[in-house]
């Protein structure tokens, strides 16, 4: 058996984040409904919030679609490519 031998805070966590991993979590937390977010989603939103805001101040993070807005669409040429929904 494999055993976590050790544990890490949040806020420690987020730090290896890339600020593109900054700007899907909160674009995926801003997408989901009210009935979704939990206490732990509030936590790993304020913790990427705060982790940009030492990164660049008060500059905004930058607006992108979730993963989950990607809609597959079987193209003419009988390709698949993604494209963004707009919601």
């Amino acid at each position: 058996m494999h055993y976590i031998n050790e544990v890490t805070s949040l806020t420690d966590f987020v730090k290896d984040y890339s600020d593109n991993d900054i700007a899907a979590a909160i674009a995926e937390y801003k997408k989901k409904r009210i009935s979704e977010l939990t206490a732990a989603s509030h936590s790993l939103n304020n913790a990427v919030l705060a982790e940009w805001r030492a990164r660049h101040g008060d500059k905004p993070v930058p607006r992108v679609i979730p993963e989950s807005g990607m809609v597959l669409q079987k193209g003419s040429n009988n390709s698949c490519k993604f494209i963004k929904h707009l919601l």
